[in-house]
């Protein structure tokens, strides 16, 4: 009996903490339903986060008052808007699969709303032939039929570079691989990503994002600046899966060796084929005591490796002493961090690494083996 209302308890949990599809599935070539929800248009069924479109079925939005407030609306068969309505979901349209915009379709209303319309190889988006049916993302206007539109400078392609004027429909309409976002065409899209964040702690910066799509994806490259426009790579992450849908996916990453004053993180997302993908800058700001660290200590003698946490000035340097006092060698230190080659390996001992400044004075020890 006890393994029976065990295993109950157990349906009972698996059942409410998964969200559910809601999957066409009704003789009615128009609406949709789903086992345990109601999932209509405008409806808010709890748990439902997923609209999917089998192939030979449609979905038609014929009501201004229509909506739809998930996560992702998978298209395999047919899906029309037929009247002006917002949806607070992204649109994947996969082989086989068409969108028909007779009206205007609205993702969201803001900036930022992180939708998006993926057309898959095979997928179709048709927005018409008159100048006011049209795709908007978050606010911005991305697709239209004609009119005053970008013509792609004459390609008509679709996927021109965004210049606030929405995209003339190709021949035949949008048709896959193509992504949209509120910025326009983007055709390297690996992931979608859920948040961003950066916080100091104990001298340490702990960024940790999350993602909710990543499709033929590789890796991620964690970038660092001073300024907020050049940046440099600190770390690679990998990622959790080459295809992973509608599940959130979290990543961390902790620079240990952050700069005095502001840092600027950026993400590169790099899919399978290396397109990139970059997204919002994270200010990080950090206070301190200047410092300087070499790798690997001990060391066999043939170079040494440095990092600092502050920007060098042109005429810093970093001696080297022996247990002596007497130097070395000296260089001139141009960036945050760098190796030093020895012509002639150090000979086993402790030597003091100093870094000196205009008007300071750093020093540590290395140990040479």
């Amino acid at each position: 009996m006890k393994t029976i209302v065990s295993l109950i308890m157990l349906s009972l949990i698996f059942s409410t903490s998964f969200s559910q599809n809601c999957t066409v599935s009704n003789a009615s070539p128009y609406g949709w339903s789903n086992p345990g929800a109601t999932c209509s248009e405008g409806g808010t069924a709890s748990g439902k986060t997923i609209l999917i479109i089998p192939a030979g079925k449609t979905v038609d939005f014929n009501s201004v008052a229509d909506t739809w407030s998930g996560t992702t609306i998978k298209v395999y068969g047919t899906l029309l808007i037929s009247a002006d309505v917002t949806i607070d979901a992204s649109i994947a349209v996969y082989s086989g699969g068409l969108v028909t915009l007779s009206a205007k379709l609205g993702l969201g209303s803001s900036t930022g709303c992180g939708y998006s319309v993926d057309i898959k190889s095979g997928g179709t988006v048709d927005v018409g032939g008159t100048g006011s049916d049209r795709l908007n993302i978050c606010g911005a206007n991305i697709m239209k039929g004609n009119g005053s539109c970008n013509s792609c400078s004459g390609t008509n392609s679709g996927t021109c570079a965004y210049n606030g004027n929405p995209y003339c429909e190709p021949s035949g309409g949008f048709q896959g691989p193509l992504v949209y976002t509120e910025t326009g065409y983007n055709g390297a899209l690996p992931i979608k990503l859920s948040y961003f964040t950066g916080a100091l702690k104990n001298e340490k910066v702990n960024l940790e994002w999350a993602t909710s799509m990543q499709e033929n994806f590789d890796k991620f490259i964690i970038q660092r600046s001073t300024n907020g426009v050049d940046f440099d790579s600190i770390g690679v992450v990998k990622g959790a899966g080459i295809n992973i849908y509608d599940v959130v996916s979290k990543y961390s990453f902790a620079d240990e060796y952050p700069l005095m004053g502001v840092n600027y993180y950026r993400l590169k997302a790099v899919d399978l084929d290396f397109s990139a993908q970059y997204f919002n800058v994270v200010p990080v700001s950090f206070s301190g005591k200047k410092k300087i660290w070499i790798e690997p200590n001990p060391t066999a003698g043939s170079l040494i490796q440095y990092k600092t946490n502050f920007v060098p000035n042109t005429d810093d340097q970093v001696v080297i002493l022996n247990n002596l006092g007497v130097t070395v060698n000296d260089y001139t230190v141009l960036k945050t961090e760098g190796e030093i080659e020895f012509n002639t390996p150090l000979t086993p001992g402790v030597y003091v690494i100093k870094y000196k400044t205009e008007d300071s004075e750093l020093s540590t020890r290395a140990l040479v083996r």
